[in-house]
């Protein structure tokens, strides 16, 4: 199993911003979301459907969480 790299970072409405949600996709796969717990940003993992670990270029994933936050205060 290959680490992914092309992380998609998508905040849906500015609703969603507000509550700090920004999903992330690996291709057609949601495979974690950020949220606002306590005035932190947290991201949470999603398991995948098939039960096999969910592999992320820590880089990338780095890169996409920094993408998320300049995308959630820009709302």
């Amino acid at each position: 199993m290959r680490a992914q790299h092309e992380i998609t970072v998508r905040v849906v409405s500015p609703e969603e911003a507000d509550h700090g949600v920004a999903e992330f996709w690996l291709g057609d796969e949601l495979f974690g979301f950020t949220r606002l717990t306590d005035g932190e940003l947290l991201l949470s993992i999603e398991p995948r459907n098939d039960g096999a670990a969910v592999l992320v270029n820590a880089h990338s994933l780095a890169g996409a969480l920094a993408q998320a936050k300049a995308i959630l205060e820009s709302y």
